[in-house]
Formats: structure tokens, sequence, C-alpha cells
């Protein structure tokens, strides 16, 4: 049996971050109320990276362990993140990770805490550790443009030797930054306080009066359903005509096969049922011509559909026309009056 070839009409279509933190020795092994914590795909990806870090394949065991970090962030994955990240020199972030391993993990797990400290106090002698204290609570704050947190910070900020900038920011207040220049093992409290955005002023008063409301969002609603319907009306009739052309043309070869078939000697009754080539390409041929012309058809309705729509929403929310301002002149005659007559609007 010949398969109709299937038409689709037009569509329109209208995003995995992996936190950081801190961690401990890869290649601990974890016990079973680490292990039954995690999901089945971060405890796969746990224990790649723990073969990898054993073979030390370290760059595939940091890629493994923040695979895991980003599906379950547990504080044993810290771990292991914050060695493998001390063994490629990513100290910034191996300090992270252990400092959050060591604030999370129970204070029973001596041996792995102990190792923790000596690979963090490692990464601290390469970084500089800053304590951020932002004022008020709630105060995002950023390092070199990236957001770090907001306020209170539970952990240091670490940073790269080198100059940086520490920002805190909150609505309705005036950012507050600080360079810094980091040195490799220092330690720094930085205070960052915001103060409040002046208000406008009005005869040295502040001006807590609520704006009036503008028609103005009303207009550009208006404005921007007849713009949208007016495309998406004219969209639909380019959409029926491109659809014709091509029926139009599927029609025409059709036309010339069936000229040739009839030449050898077949016409449209001895080719239904048959399954020869010639006539078997001639129905499909038929059958396209036909799912075009369909498409189009519709395609058209549904332009003609939208724009008139559009054309009625238009009518209906028109504002009124105001009458011209004018005056009329008119004498005043009779037994008793005489004078002029002034009617009209200003």
């Amino acid at each position: 049996m010949t398969k109709r070839p299937l038409l689709w009409g037009l569509s329109v279509a209208v995003a995995l971050t992996a936190p950081a933190a801190g961690a401990q020795q890869a290649t601990t092994p974890a016990v079973a109320e680490e292990t039954d914590a995690l999901t089945d795909k971060a405890r796969q990806l746990y224990e790649e990276g723990r073969q990898a870090a054993a073979a030390g394949k370290w760059a595939d065991a940091h890629a493994s362990f923040l695979a895991a970090w980003a599906i379950k962030p547990h504080y044993q994955i810290a771990s292991n993140l914050g060695v493998t990240c001390l063994k490629l020199g990513r100290n910034r972030e191996a300090a992270e990770y252990l400092t959050r391993y060591l604030r999370e993990a129970p204070a029973t797990k001596v041996k792995e805490r102990q190792s923790a400290e000596a690979s963090l106090k490692e990464a601290l002698a390469k970084v500089a550790s800053v304590t951020v204290q932002a004022a008020p609570a709630g105060a995002e704050v950023m390092v070199d443009g990236v957001a770090v947190g907001k306020a209170p910070l539970v952990d240091p900020v670490f940073l790269e030797p080198g100059k940086h900038e520490i920002r805190a920011r909150l609505e309705g207040h005036v950012p507050a930054a600080r360079p810094i220049t980091a040195v490799a093992g220092g330690r720094e409290t930085m205070m960052l306080q915001l103060e409040r955005a002046p208000s406008a002023q009005v005869g040295g008063r502040v001006d807590t009066s609520i704006p009036p409301l503008s028609e103005t969002p009303r207009d550009d609603v208006r404005t921007a359903v007849l713009v949208g319907g007016g495309i998406a009306a004219g969209a639909g009739v380019a959409a029926g005509v491109i659809l014709t052309v091509m029926a139009n043309s599927r029609a025409s070869e059709a036309e010339d096969k069936r000229n040739r078939l009839f030449a050898q000697g077949y016409n449209d009754s001895s080719c239904r049922g048959m399954s020869m080539p010639g006539c078997t390409d001639l129905r499909d041929t038929v059958y396209a011509k036909v799912d075009l012309s369909n498409a189009a058809f519709w395609s058209f309705v549904a332009g003609g559909a939208i724009g008139a729509g559009t054309l009625v929403y238009g009518l209906v929310t028109s504002k009124p026309v105001e009458p011209a301002p004018g005056v009329r002149v008119a004498p005043l005659l009779g037994p008793h009056v005489t004078g002029l007559s002034l009617s009209g609007q200003l």
C-alpha cells in the first residue's frame, strides 16, 4: 500500500547551571548514610568520580563530581570537589567547596574533617579570604560583576591574587562598591553600608504623591494588537499564496506524469489499484497536490479570520471623534424681539 505524504502546517515556537561551594579527599569511600542521601544518578556520577580520582584522572573526576553536585549538592560531593579542584590548581573553588564541607559535615567525621582542614589550609595559602559584611540584610553581593549571594553571607569570599571589585546593591538604595587587591594567603574584612536612594524633592519636602495614571499603556496595547493582528493576517495570506503555488506546481507535475502514462498505453482506470512505479508516483503526486491545496485553503481562511477580527477590534476600541469647536450666529426677528442668536460649542 502506498503511503500518502503527510503535510504539517505552520507552527510557531515562541535552559543547567551548577552552583559552587566547598569539598574533602576524593579517594575517601562514601559511607552508606551519605550515598543513601543521593539520587541514583548522582550516586552513579559520584562513584565514577571516585574511580577517576583513584586513577589520578583529576579532570574526569572533577567533571563527574560537578555533574553529581548539580543534581544533589551533598556535603560529601563538596569534599571530593574541593580536592579535585585543588589538584587542578583551581584554588578559589577548592576553598569554597572545602569551606562548605566543613560547615555541613557532621562533627563525628573526625578524620574526614581533619583531612578537609588540611586541604583547605593548602588552598587558603594561595588565595585571599575576605569576610564581606553588607547592610541592610538582603543586599546582593557581587564580585567582579558576578553575584555570590545575599547579605549576610554564610562564608567568606575567596579571591585569586590580583585586583577585584566587591559591590553590594539593593532596590531603593544607592549601590556601594570597593576595590580590593587580593594577596595570596591574606585575610580581610570589608563592610559595605548601603544608603537609601534620595527621593524626588518638591519645595524642600519629600514628594509622596502618586502620579496620575497615563492612558498611554492602553493605547500601546491597542496598537500592539492591531499591528500583531495585521502581521498574523498577512502571514496567513502569504502562506496561502506560497502553498497555492506549490499545489499548482504539483498539479502540473501530475499532468506531465499522466501524459507519459497515456503515451505508454495506461490511463487512470488502468492505473487504479496497480502498484507499478509510474502509477504509484502519479498517485503520490496527486495526493501531495490535494494536501497542499487544503493547506492553502485553510491558510487563507485563518488569515482572513485574523484580519477580520483585528478590524473589528480596531473599530470597537477606536475613540469617538469630538466635534470641532464652533459658533453659529442667527438673526432673531419678531414683533417684540430683535437681535442675534448665538449657539455652538467652545
